[in-house]
């Protein structure tokens, strides 16, 4: 894929959520089903750790946090979240200010950071125990950058840390697939997208556009593959069918 596809894609997600910032965090105040198969994986990592570091890497309103707070996985939990929504990093400084633990929240343009090379150096701490990226793969364009996001994520970790990442799976679900239109919409060459590329509208309070991609099978194999970590565990999870998201666990060794 070319780098102004590319940008010219990340540019329509970027501007989906400033338009649905607001209705965006309301659809988004729980907590994930799949979250909870998360904790027997996490909480052995916790064990004789005098901090328990973890980065959030297109992290939303910060719910993920709330859940390993109210779970309490750690007495002393540092909370890193990255997004590239400044709007969303509002909402989730308040949803945290009450909640006692170190947090900080960095906005960074993810697609253009692994683009420019600079993701690794913009994180706060080098390495860390736990690193998630929830709904966030189906945003990145390119198959060579998927690649290179979860790669990076993987540098991110100490050794015997964990990278937790979901795939989207929106084509299970006949009310998602309904909501493909055709990308000429956004001014985009359908001949220009790869595989399994779509763009999607978004009918709640404002109309809104957005580029997803599904994750297929053979591709996550070779995501895993390339990871340069080993594979822990993965279950599918969330929505009405508990189909909607695919779980991937990943350990540093």
């Amino acid at each position: 894929m070319k780098v102004s596809l590319i940008r010219q894609l990340n540019e329509i997600n970027a501007r989906f959520y400033q338009q649905t910032a607001a209705a965006f965090s309301q659809t988004r105040g729980f907590y994930w089903q799949g979250w909870k198969d998360l904790l027997p994986i996490i909480k052995p990592l916790t064990k004789e750790k005098n901090q328990f570091k973890v980065l959030d890497v297109g992290c939303g309103n910060a719910r993920f946090a709330e859940f390993l707070f109210r779970n309490k996985v750690h007495k002393n939990l540092v909370y890193h979240g990255l997004d590239n929504s400044q709007d969303l990093l509002e909402f989730a400084e308040k949803k945290l200010a009450k909640l006692k633990f170190e947090q900080e929240f960095i906005v960074t343009d993810l697609v253009e950071s692994l683009l420019d090379g600079s993701f690794e150096e913009k994180l706060p701490h080098k390495k860390y125990h736990l690193t998630t990226l929830f709904g966030v793969l189906h945003h990145i364009p390119s198959r060579k950058l998927r690649r290179e996001l979860v790669v990076s994520l993987g540098n991110s970790l100490t050794s015997g840390g964990f990278l937790v990442f979901t795939a989207w799976k929106f084509l299970n679900e006949a009310r998602l697939e309904k909501k493909q239109i055709h990308p000429s919409v956004v001014e985009i060459d359908p001949e220009d997208l790869e595989v399994n590329d779509y763009i999607l509208d978004w009918q709640k309070q404002v109309t809104a556009y957005r580029y997803c991609h599904f994750t297929d099978d053979q591709e996550m194999e070779e995501l895993i593959a390339d990871s340069g970590l080993e594979l822990v565990e993965q279950y599918n999870a969330d929505g009405k069918s508990g189909n909607l998201n695919h779980y991937v666990v990943l350990k540093k060794p």
